[in-house]
């Protein structure tokens, strides 16, 4: 028990590590990733700026230096860094000269010439640097290096832990991603094949990094190799002779001779030291650096600091600045990096969906207390309700097309659609047919709610909602179905787009909101009875014959109006993606054919038989398993499940051809199974 909670909680802190830390660990590894090949490209992007043609002689460092101050002359001098390049080579690398408000002057080594000046957090990569630094905020490093650690504690550490007991079934599966699973656990199984693998080169990039971020960390690197913490530089003589920059050059050219990089920093005081590093043509990493002190006045030796006899602390700090930087290991090491980098977001997009899914699958829609402020007759056997919140407050907002959950007695919960405008926060209006095929929820509101009366209702939900668009829109209700054109009708009114609804209906004793819609919509509505003269019936051929890209139609009523309209429509070359439909009630599928199968809830593991009589939902409920429902009846998606494995066999009016085909759904009130075993994410 006690290892199930230590898992709970892990799962727990992982998560909300992700969601929080994970977002600045996607910042750092994205831009970190992008500066792996930085020494190859820049390079060739700035040609002119940080490449000369090669040449033979070398310009004095005064005369270098004095060229930098004078084309930047208030900074303040902090180093000159020259690098060599091979004989063959064509161009080679300018000197730079920075400064300590980090403005670089680039200078042809070979004249002194200016080429130009950036900080160093200018450019494409030094924009990038300066976002992997974090230097946007104060003590940016700090926080790169606090998300890091978290990354390695937290979340590395917490994902190897969660994922060791799946070691159980083997090793080889354990390390193996299943292409075969659906929805929510095939993103789960490539969370955690990629979070294995990923993993390890995220931990490597993110401990080398630490040293650069924290003292203490870099200063326990030398406590756990036993190594003694790098002397304090050496003083110069006292005097007022200075020594000249070339006369230092010279010496460490003599001292390290054939170095390709050769960095000397300017003394501050008069009592510094002159601070030169070079790295080796034979070194075994490119931050392998070599040091030199020399008196700043006389240019003598005061110590000097090999790389290859400096303490294990010391190698070790370097050898990480190279390994985090990608410079270990040529281009296969740099090639390892930027796959563990970049697969960082794939990891953040895969926790998150899986995050995301279970969030809003497990979470229970939260009830709205209304009062019933009015109740009226519409229409032969519809009767409107106005519904205020309980309290006098205000209502959640919804958009055109939205709907509500009704709770009513005995468990029943019912959909139906808001046909107020939008823009009223204070009610809910719905409308309800007393339908003689009713199983309960329709009858019940029809015969017991009344004025005064409470009622617990769910916030607006939309499935079929209005696009934007800058055509003409085409709104078809059939009978009830003019509840959610109604709502859509006001919305677009309110807009000053253009529209047209078109309502029919058996009768003008049946048709709701008949003389509001005339009134309302008087130059954008047409009213179509089937018992009316035959010059205003319905002529759908001629309606639907103008289809364009910008036109949208919408049509909600029963099946048999709803059906006409799409293959009308389809038939006159309207595109597939401007047709929507909203309905109200599913058919009948007959049974008699129906085989038995079983269903596997994933969660909890349990095999439930389906009888040939017998509905998905009912099964489930009978073994306890309950899944939120609402119509069912295959038109309102409420109880829309994850399917694992098998193949379902739709027989809905809600899912759309796509989610048919991925056969990743169902809605388990009406729909059943091709296969004799069907897996959900239940």
């Amino acid at each position: 028990m006690n290892k199930v909670l230590s898992q709970f909680t892990m799962l727990r802190v992982h998560r909300w590590t992700g969601l929080t830390a994970g977002l600045v660990l996607m910042m750092l590894a994205v831009t970190g990733a992008s500066m792996l090949f930085r020494p190859q490209i820049e390079p060739r992007l700035d040609r002119d700026l940080l490449t000369v043609p090669a040449c033979l002689g070398r310009a004095p460092i005064d005369e270098l230096t004095a060229a930098a101050r004078a084309a930047y002359p208030k900074g303040k001098l902090d180093f000159i860094r020259l690098e060599s390049a091979a004989p063959t080579t064509e161009h080679v690398p300018a000197a730079y000269v920075r400064f300590k408000d980090k403005n670089t002057v680039y200078l042809n080594p070979c004249t002194a010439q200016v080429l130009g000046q950036r900080n160093r957090y200018a450019g494409l990569f030094g924009s990038i640097e300066g976002l992997h630094r974090m230097r946007f905020i104060e003590e940016g490093e700090e926080v790169a290096g606090t998300t890091a650690l978290l990354t390695v504690l937290v979340l590395l550490g917490g994902g190897y832990y969660l994922w060791w007991p799946s070691t159980r079934r083997g090793m080889r599966s354990a390390m193996r991603y299943d292409s075969s699973l659906r929805g929510p656990a095939r993103t789960l199984s490539l969370h955690r094949t990629v979070g294995l693998y990923v993993g390890l080169v995220v931990m490597a990039s993110a401990l080398t990094g630490l040293p650069q971020a924290f003292k203490w960390y870099k200063q326990g690197l030398y406590a756990v190799t036993a190594s003694p913490r790098p002397a304090k530089p050496p003083k110069s003589a006292p005097g007022d002779a200075r020594a000249t920059l070339e006369q230092a050059w010279l010496v460490g050219q003599q001292t390290v001779p054939g170095a390709v990089v050769s960095q000397l920093r300017y003394p501050e005081k008069a009592k510094d030291a002159i601070e030169m590093f070079f790295i080796e043509r034979d070194a075994p990493h490119p931050n392998a650096r070599t040091y030199l002190y020399l008196d700043a006045g006389t240019a003598a030796p005061l110590r000097f600091e090999p790389y290859a006899k400096s303490s294990t602390g010391n190698r070790l700090y370097f050898w990480m600045l190279s390994l985090h930087n990608g410079l270990i290991g040529g281009l296969a090491g740099k090639c390892v990096m930027l796959f563990g980098l970049l697969g960082v977001p794939l990891l953040g997009y895969t926790g998150i969906s899986s995050f995301l899914r279970r969030s809003l699958r497990r979470a229970p829609a939260g009830r709205l207390s209304v009062r019933v402020a009015a109740r009226t007759v519409e229409a032969d056997d519809i009767v409107r309700f106005e519904l205020v919140a309980a309290d006098g407050g205000v209502l959640p907002p919804f958009t055109p097309g939205a709907h509500i959950e009704v709770y009513l007695k005995r468990g029943l919960v019912r959909r139906y659609s808001l046909c107020n405008n939008p823009c009223e926060f204070h009610r809910y209006v719905i409308a309800v047919l007393r339908d003689p095929k009713s199983r309960g929820g329709s009858e019940l509101l029809h015969t017991q709610v009344r004025e005064g009366d409470l009622l617990e209702i769910s916030a607006p939900r939309n499935h079929f909602p209005l696009a934007e668009t800058t055509g003409e829109t085409l709104l078809l209700a059939g009978g009830i179905g003019i509840t959610p054109l109604l709502s859509m009708a006001e919305h677009l009114a309110d807009q000053g787009a253009r529209f047209r609804l078109h309502y029919r209906a058996r009768s003008r004793s049946a048709m709701a909101f008949a003389g509001y819609i005339e009134s309302r919509f008087a130059d954008s509505t047409a009213l179509h009875l089937s018992d009316g003269a035959p010059e205003q019936l319905l002529d759908l051929n001629t309606l639907l014959v103008d289809p364009s890209p910008a036109r949208h139609l919408y049509v909600c009523g029963p099946k048999g109006f709803m059906d006409a309209v799409l293959e009308t429509a389809a038939r006159l070359g309207w595109d597939k993606a401007n047709l929507h439909r909203e309905y109200f009630a599913g058919e009948v599928v007959a049974s008699s054919a129906d085989q038995p199968f079983e269903v596997r809830a994933a969660r909890s593991n349990k095999v439930i038989t389906i009888a040939s009589g017998q509905s998905l939902l009912q099964g489930l409920a009978k073994a306890g398993i309950d899944v939120p429902r609402s119509c069912e009846q295959g038109v309102c998606g409420t109880c829309m499940t994850t399917v694992l494995e098998g193949e379902p066999d739709h027989r809905d009016l809600y899912l759309s051809d796509e989610q048919r085909a991925s056969k990743r759904c169902i809605l388990p009130c009406c729909s059943r199974s091709r296969t004799p075993l069907l897996v959900l994410d239940i």
